[in-house]
């Protein structure tokens, strides 16, 4: 028998302090649990939502980033994205970030779907833009931390060096099922 999880008590926030700010906070709650014990908990406010993309050019090539994250110490398969600026729509950051990390821009832009990437750490939602018939219309302008080679890829050439062992980012995962389910719909 399934629970109803809207008649399960939310823990009640009894404290929160900030002890670490930059480019993104690390914030520390204390949580007084429904059945008695108090819970610290410590959270990641990373200060905007993002965006990211899963392009394809004019002849059906998906625009790849190949990106350094030093966190791992591997370059990672991923798709162009980023921050959400204020005042902007998911849409637009997508077409921002994928003339800023790549150059092509144009075509027709569509909303995949949206998901919380780490919900264990952070309430950062990821908004997943599709586009088409996207082409080349200036050079990157990638900003001095992002170490960024992009590639054009067949779908089969993609799920082949996924296939290899290619190390991925998360988000491409995503990115990939949620059009996957936008095209078929």
């Amino acid at each position: 028998m399934t629970q109803d999880h809207t008649s399960i008590r939310l823990p009640n926030i009894k404290n929160r302090e900030t002890v670490y700010s930059g480019y993104f906070d690390v914030r520390i709650d204390l949580l007084q649990l429904h059945h008695g014990p108090n819970l610290s908990y410590t959270c990641l406010d990373l200060k905007a939502d993002a965006a990211v993309i899963l392009a394809k050019t004019k002849e059906g090539k998906f625009i790849i980033n190949k990106e350094y994250r030093h966190p791992t110490g591997k370059w990672l398969l991923s798709c162009p994205g980023g921050r959400i600026d204020t005042g902007e729509s998911p849409i637009e950051a997508a077409r921002r970030e994928l003339l800023e990390e790549t150059g092509y821009g144009s075509g027709t832009f569509y909303s995949a779907g949206n998901a919380y990437p780490c919900p264990s750490v952070t309430d950062q939602v990821i908004y997943y833009i599709y586009a088409e018939n996207v082409e080349r219309i200036s050079s990157p302008t990638h900003e001095p931390f992002e170490l960024i080679h992009t590639e054009l890829k067949t779908h089969q050439e993609l799920l082949n060096e996924i296939a290899s062992g290619f190390p991925i980012d998360g988000v491409l995962c995503t990115a990939l099922f949620l059009s996957g389910i936008f095209r078929q719909g």
